[in-house]
């Protein structure tokens, strides 16, 4: 049975730049298009390209996405929530909301019956034809699509704009900016020399690993890591027991709905891994690694820890101080 260790995290330190110039130029970008539409009547164009229009500043809300809901409780509207998804249970107070179904299923009904003067949703999660139907009844609906943090970053401005308090959405967005920083200027100070090989797994049964351009590739480059499934193919590739050893990972991350405890049954191949070998194998909330929303800076930072610890302890590595495999 493969277990999870708890590891307690070391305090961040400061190191490189890259990341840094990423955020001045998104922070610059969202901020001019974001004070040009913080007026009501207002006009802000969606991530479908759809222009989305609100005469006033809206009362009532109806979120589609856990991560959405997470965002609008962030920006201190969660007041005007007057409906949400099964599925958002972030924060606590999330749980006693209306409910609306699910992100693939919403009940265009109860969602009308609600009298929502706006419907936050999402570009790959609600169904389309959903939304359509809600805009057809004069619904507006808000769609977002991040694709990685920094467009996790200015849906947080752009929502707090739409909401009513640009202000709220620019200062919540450059708290997180600063803090992925930090991460990503400790993974600088220690060198990419000792960027530890990490496979971050999604299932268990089947061995399904986020490979190249998800988020939690994103967030392992970002702490410093080197995506063990790189050279897969696909975004979530899945990978046989023999894929696996041959891959030799330092480091596993378990997403918490995958259940490490439900990993393939332990073999003496598992020698073969550094990370079983020296019990560096992990389990991270599901939801924080899963939802493009704030709570993934806390993800991140969770992951830097992980990799901080790994690349203070002693002993044999299948990674050398130059990076090449030993």
């Amino acid at each position: 049975m493969v277990r999870s260790y708890a590891v307690a995290a070391p305090p961040l330190r400061r190191g490189v730049v890259l990341f840094t110039a990423t955020v001045i130029l998104a922070v610059s970008s969202a901020a001019s298009s974001i004070d040009a539409a913080d007026r009501f009547p207002l006009a802000m164009r969606d991530d479908r390209g759809v222009t989305v229009r609100l005469p006033s500043p809206p009362r009532r809300v109806v979120s589609l996405a856990p991560s959405l809901t997470e965002t609008v409780f962030l920006l201190g509207k969660g007041s005007l929530l007057a409906g949400v998804t099964r599925y958002c249970n972030f924060p606590a107070s999330a749980a006693s909301l209306p409910k609306v179904g699910g992100v693939t299923d919403p009940d265009v009904e109860r969602i009308v019956a609600l009298s929502p003067d706006i419907v936050l949703c999402t570009t790959d999660g609600n169904p389309r034809g959903k939304v359509a139907a809600l805009e057809e009844m004069g619904i507006p609906c808000f769609a977002t699509a991040p694709q990685d943090l920094q467009s996790v970053f200015s849906t947080i401005e752009r929502l707090g704009a739409l909401l009513g308090d640009s202000s709220r959405g620019r200062s919540e967005a450059a708290a997180l900016r600063r803090r992925a920083d930090r991460v990503s200027r400790a993974a600088g100070r220690r060198g990419s020399g000792s960027a530890p090989s990490v496979l971050f797994v999604v299932s268990t049964s089947p061995v399904i690993v986020a490979g190249n351009g998800t988020f939690m590739d994103e967030l392992v480059r970002t702490a410093g890591g080197r995506n063990a499934a790189a050279g897969h193919v696909g975004r979530y590739p899945r990978l046989s027991i023999e894929d696996l050893v041959a891959a030799r990972p330092d480091v596993i991350f378990v997403a918490g709905m995958a259940g490490v405890e439900r990993f393939p049954e332990e073999t003496t191949r598992w020698r073969e891994v550094p990370a079983f070998r020296y019990k560096a194998v992990y389990t991270l909330d599901g939801d924080l690694v899963t939802r493009p929303g704030p709570r993934m800076v806390t993800a991140l930072e969770e992951i830097s820890g992980y990799l901080s610890v790994w690349a203070a302890r002693p002993g044999e590595s299948n990674t050398g101080r130059d990076g090449s495999k030993r």
